[in-house]
């Protein structure tokens, strides 16, 4: 018998898709939504509180801990030898339209495309699906009694939908966290390997108010917003590409002048601009670009009064590229924990959106995306995960945990 499969044999016992179905549920119909108070939403620490942590304790674990954000970190096994960290995230993207959003239900996959039964419920499709796999992976391996010669850690972030790294890098900077291996949460059960990164950046412009029927006597900043806007589109060009992740790109998401008031010679006018970043390129470089040429329209003079427009950005926050080899050791166990549970390794994909893996990986924990999530239902009111491959991630992420820490059989 390899040690393949005595390690899989020690496992499959305690290895349960009513119960890991069961996890996914609670989890689900505990609602932890974006709200303006990002972060510091309450709604987040009490689902992380009588959601999460009641499970981690229920499975003896009780070196649990909270950080200034209020981020989870449970660590299981001895520090010093091989390390783990299993990253999952509480925020789920707001109710919106999506009718019962924390009901749980369990529905019949087939009219979603999915295989088997599908729970829907507010994040199902992207957080929550990966960490009931998660939490029932450890119950797993506390269950099958295997000792672990390294450390676990299961982290449970504030974030998830705020495009922000604040939050795991207060888990890795200010708490020291560290873990040759990461995993975060992916989507389908797919191998992803990169993403682009992102950076957002706030361009406001500056006029003067006055009537609309006497515009010489004020300064138009729509004016010279849409030159702003017409500038970072012809001048920023884009020549580097990747074969799956396509160019970089520049993309004006929002535009809003004031004040708020009907034949009104605008005072301020906010371009919001989401530039996304390949592999390799340079964060400081992007962001000095977009404020080189939208400081190009500062001082210019409003063609109708002749007044000087007034030009400030501002940078937001960035989210870093990721690309992982199946060199990289993460990438490594996890498909190894792949042949061993499924029989099969996963299909690769790469990603547009970023996350907190390009962080990780930027910090030197080699990091993956691996999990049941969906990204065609996320944000839909159709928020949907597979059971049968959420069961499957569990099963991936037991092995994972026993083969990289225990050194069993």
């Amino acid at each position: 018998m390899s040690d393949t499969t005595a390690l899989r044999a020690i496992l499959d016992p305690h290895l349960s898709s009513e119960r890991c179905t069961t996890e996914f549920v609670n989890l689900v119909r505990v609602p932890s939504p974006q709200t303006g108070l990002l972060e510091q939403e309450p709604a987040l620490l009490r689902f992380i509180e009588t959601a999460v942590e009641p499970r981690l304790r229920a499975m003896g674990i009780d070196d649990i801990r909270y950080d200034a954000m209020g981020n989870l970190i449970a660590e299981i096994g001895p520090s010093g030898g091989p390390s783990l960290m299993l990253v999952s995230h509480a925020m789920n993207q707001p109710p919106t339209s999506m009718p019962e959003p924390y009901a749980g239900e369990i529905l019949d996959g087939a009219p979603f495309g999915l295989p088997g039964q599908v729970v829907r419920g507010r994040g199902a499709s992207e957080q929550k699906g990966t960490m009931a796999a998660m939490l029932h992976a450890i119950e797993a391996v506390t269950r099958a009694g295997i000792p672990l010669h390294g450390r676990l850690t299961f982290v449970c972030c504030v974030s998830g939908e705020t495009g922000k790294v604040d939050a795991i890098r207060n888990v890795v900077e200010v708490e020291n966290v560290r873990a040759d291996v990461a995993i975060v949460y992916g989507n389908s059960l797919k191998l992803q390997l990169g993403n682009r990164g992102r950076i957002d950046m706030q361009i406001t412009v500056h006029g003067e108010p006055c009537h609309s029927s006497r515009p010489k006597e004020g300064c138009n900043a729509v004016t010279g917003a849409v030159e702003v806007v017409r500038r970072l589109i012809g001048d920023i060009k884009f020549e580097r590409s990747h074969p799956q992740l396509g160019s970089a790109s520049l993309t004006i998401n929002g535009l809003r002048s004031y004040p708020e008031s009907t034949h009104t010679v605008q005072a301020r006018c906010e371009i919001s601009v989401d530039r996304r970043l390949l592999p390799g390129e340079d964060t400081e470089e992007a962001a000095a670009e977009i404020e080189r040429v939208a400081m190009s329209v500062d001082g210019m003079l409003d063609p109708v009064s002749g007044k000087p427009l007034r030009v400030v950005v501002t940078r937001g926050a960035h989210m870093y590229p990721s690309l992982v080899t199946y060199e990289s050791l993460a990438v490594r166990q996890l498909v190894r924990a792949c042949r061993a549970m499924l029989g099969y390794e996963p299909e690769e994909m790469y990603a547009q959106s970023a996350f907190d893996q390009g962080y990780l990986n930027h910090v030197g924990i080699s990091t993956v995306n691996f999990g049941p999530g969906e990204q065609s239902f996320a944000h839909t009111d159709n928020d949907v995960a597979s059971v049968e491959r959420t069961f499957d991630a569990a099963r991936v992420f037991a092995f994972l945990i026993a083969d990289h820490l225990s050194g069993t059989p």
